[in-house]
């Protein structure tokens, strides 16, 4: 064989050789494009049901928040919540219960053997304000959680019922009054030159022999009554809503009507001359009623309220209807002005002058706007996963 020969083989057998190695190149390639190919479809297709999976999942936590909203009982039974097939995959909801109050869902979401759990904590939770509770207080046409100094002319009558008067501290009935209710104290009780037409009750006891009593004496222990701690916050919001908090307020003749139907004062109010307010007035600080005004509530039952001021002070001849409260303070009654109503402080109470001070009226407030409709909902508190 010839050199020339020999050359062409040679060329002829690398030729085939770099042939073959480009076509394994090219099979490895695409076999490599091919493999990537199908993992890339194989992802999408697990990421496709990874998605339906949490759909399901949280559709059935969904499935099951509706059932908990119309029969929260339900969360203590397991047969309200079925396996369920749905969207090409099924749930299965479990609910925990964590108290009375509150629970956990959790939805397991199947999709083509891909498993998915979503997880919330459910609460109910109160809407609306409920009414005052009933408060023993409110049995009573006066109370005082300090002492009580019924003194001059004037009267004490009621409307409904029998009426009684009470302080916590030391009772001292003295003057010309005349009494047609019954006085009770849990200290002790002084009474001279009055006519009391209504039973006595006190630990230590002490009628004058100028002093007629037609009920019964008694002297015995008698239980302290519980002065309202009454939360005025929701007065106060419903006042600002309404645009009517002040700071300071005062009057002189004239009318006023809150929009809302409540004032609310930040500091001390004054009423004097001939006003009429209609509404309730409420005080941080101290109130001051003269002159031949009158207040009239009309959304609550409160006439004039004061949370933290040292005293209420009516030196007025006109008429205020409604309760009267102190929350932290006193209230003097002098001139001859009336109260249709109730009168209700903490502190002490003093009555002087001819006034016909009360006429009794029962008149426990309710909170405004929608009080007493109160609605409990459920509502999702924490998504967990």
């Amino acid at each position: 064989m010839s050199d020339t020969t020999k050359g062409l083989g040679t060329r002829s057998g690398s030729a085939l050789l770099t042939v073959m190695l480009i076509v394994l190149i090219g099979s490895v390639f695409l076999a490599t494009l091919l493999s990537m190919s199908m993992g890339r479809s194989h992802m999408a297709k697990k990421l496709a049901n990874r998605v339906r999976a949490i759909a399901i999942a949280e559709a059935g936590a969904n499935q099951a928040y509706t059932v908990l909203v119309t029969n929260f009982a339900a969360r203590n039974d397991a047969g309200a919540f079925p396996l369920t097939a749905y969207g090409g995959g099924t749930y299965d909801v479990t609910v925990a219960a964590i108290s009375n109050e509150a629970a956990t869902i959790s939805s397991l979401g199947t999709c083509g053997g891909v498993e998915e759990t979503v997880m919330l904590d459910v609460m109910l939770e109160q809407n609306g304000l409920p009414p005052l509770p009933e408060m023993p207080a409110f049995d009573y046409a006066m109370v005082a959680g300090g002492e009580l100094s019924f003194n001059g002319a004037g009267s004490i009558s009621t409307t409904n019922g029998t009426t009684k008067i009470h302080a916590n501290g030391k009772v001292l009935i003295s003057g010309n009054a005349q009494s047609d209710v019954s006085f009770s104290s849990s200290t002790s009780m002084d009474v001279k030159n009055v006519t009391v037409d209504g039973d006595l009750s006190a630990p230590n006891m002490k009628v004058h022999n100028n002093a007629t009593v037609t009920g019964s004496e008694s002297e015995q222990a008698v239980p302290l009554v519980d002065i309202p701690d009454i939360d005025l916050t929701p007065y106060y919001n419903w006042a600002n809503a309404h645009g009517e908090v002040r700071n300071g307020f005062t009057m002189s003749g004239g009318t006023y009507t809150p929009n809302g139907g409540v004032l609310w004062v930040n500091g001390s109010v004054t009423l004097s001359s001939s006003y009429t307010f209609n509404g309730t007035i409420i005080a941080t600080g101290g109130i001051h009623l003269s002159g031949t005004g009158s207040v009239s509530p009309t959304t609550t039952a409160f006439a004039v309220a004061t949370r933290d001021g040292p005293e209420i002070r009516n030196q007025s001849s006109g008429t205020i209807e409604g309760l009267i409260y102190a929350k932290n303070g006193d209230y003097i009654h002098t001139a001859n002005g009336r109260v249709e109503g109730q009168i209700i402080v903490k502190g002490n109470i003093g009555k002087g002058g001819v006034s016909d001070i009360l006429v009794y009226k029962r008149t426990q407030p309710a909170v405004p706007g929608e009080a007493g409709t109160v609605t409990i909902d459920l509502r999702a508190s924490a998504w967990q996963q």
